[in-house]
């Protein structure tokens, strides 16, 4: 079995380093199972493409400029083969067994993908006390819908999923922001719930260059409704409203 972890960058050597390293750290015995980190530089200027350039272990492919962060995963999947992936943004630190406690409940079935815990850091790395993030473990896919779409559930970076299930729902979405989220909603109109996988999958960074800083509760409440009117009709056949956050 194969697992590609994507991680799209774009100036961010200092954390992307500490990001290689901690994947690099991953411990999957006994479990047969390859992990290859599939890095998408996006037009870096500040080293970052250069020392991607040195790597030897890690599938790098490049833009020229920024591109969407969706669209930079899509070309990092498409960069390698494998069984399974997971999304690591480049600020983020993966923990030596999430590869193996993701991958293992994949392969027991017959969910075709998984959701997990995640903790929150400050910008050198300390524990945020108070900021852990539970994922929601949902008796049915329209309870899980519906928690989105009123605001009260998101998903980050703490998935993993088959790569028959990407590519069958068709990838990422050209988003600037919560192009994860949209991800996820057609994984659960597609495939139903995720399995709950009760670990730590990663260390979230937060930081004065989190994309997510800018992102309010008007910002939140445009994504929704983007996501809601991409799958109007499939979400209105089954009772699932769209409620904003007031």
């Amino acid at each position: 079995m194969k697992l590609a972890i994507l991680t799209p960058t774009r100036n961010r050597l200092g954390f992307l380093q500490q990001n290689v390293a901690s994947v690099r750290m991953s411990s999957t015995a006994p479990l047969d199972l390859e992990i290859v980190q599939a890095l998408h530089d996006c037009g870096s200027d500040d080293g970052t493409a250069e020392w991607l350039r040195g790597l030897e272990k890690e599938r790098v492919s490049f833009s020229p400029g920024r591109v969407p962060p969706g669209h930079a995963r899509n070309l990092a999947a498409q960069s390698c083969q494998s069984d399974y992936l997971m999304p690591l943004d480049d600020d983020d630190l993966l923990l030596q067994r999430t590869a193996y406690h993701f991958v293992k409940a994949l392969e027991a079935g017959p969910a075709r993908w998984a959701v997990a815990d995640f903790l929150k850091i400050d910008q050198d790395g300390r524990y945020l006390p108070g900021e852990d993030y539970y994922g929601w473990d949902f008796d049915t896919a329209d309870e899980m819908l519906r928690a989105i779409f009123s605001g009260r559930h998101f998903i980050q970076g703490n998935v993993c999923f088959s790569r028959d299930l990407f590519e069958e729902v068709g990838g990422y979405a050209e988003m600037e922001t919560a192009e994860d989220l949209e991800l996820y909603t057609r994984f659960v109109l597609a495939a139903g719930l995720p399995v709950y996988v009760p670990m730590v999958s990663h260390l979230h960074r937060m930081h004065g260059g989190n994309v997510s800083r800018e992102v309010d509760k008007d910002r939140y409440n445009r994504d929704l409704a983007e996501i809601y009117e991409r799958h109007r009709s499939e979400l209105q056949a089954r009772g699932i409203p769209l409620e904003l956050i007031p």
